[in-house]
Parts: structure tokens; sequence; C-alpha cells
């Protein structure tokens, strides 16, 4: 019998972890948020984890780039959410 923990269960920080920072220092506010038919925000928070990790900014500063993108480019916050977790952060502005 072996005493080992699920598979996966130890990568590194765990998705709690993640997601309690996404949750304290991502601004939520309707400014901020893709308004009216928005999804559930998990598309959002889904890309800032990305960003986060590939960029490795703060959930703050993550949520931050995707805002100015989507502001810079005229489109909804969520769609730019939607491309990040499509095809990669490669498309954001350094």
């Amino acid at each position: 019998m072996s005493t080992s923990s699920a598979p996966g269960a130890s990568r590194g920080r765990s998705e709690a972890t993640i997601d309690r920072n996404v949750d304290r220092n991502v601004d939520r506010s309707p400014a901020t948020s893709a308004g009216p038919g928005r999804s559930d925000g998990i598309d959002l928070a889904v890309a800032v984890d990305l960003v986060v990790l590939h960029r490795g900014l703060t959930a703050g500063e993550a949520h931050e780039l995707l805002c100015r993108h989507a502001e810079a480019t005229g489109r909804d916050l969520d769609d730019v959410a939607s491309d990040v977790i499509d095809l990669g952060t490669s498309r954001l502005p350094r």
C-alpha cells in the first residue's frame, strides 16, 4: 500500500493560495468588470493566474495589465481574458 498523496497534490503553490491572492488583490468593481452578460469571472481569474505565472507579476498587476489591454484595444475584458487562455500572454504588452 502506498501512502502518497493524490496525483497533483503538491504543485508548488496550491490552487487555493492562488485563488485567495486573486480575490485579495483584484479589484472586481463594475468599472473594471466586463459589464452586462459577463461570465462568472472564472475566465478572468484563470487569465490573471496565467499572467501571474508567465510574467511573474502580482495578481493585482496582472489584472491591471488585462484591463489596460482591454481598454487600449477597445475590447471587452472577458474577451481579452479568453484570448489569454486560448492564445497565451504573448499578445499582451510588456
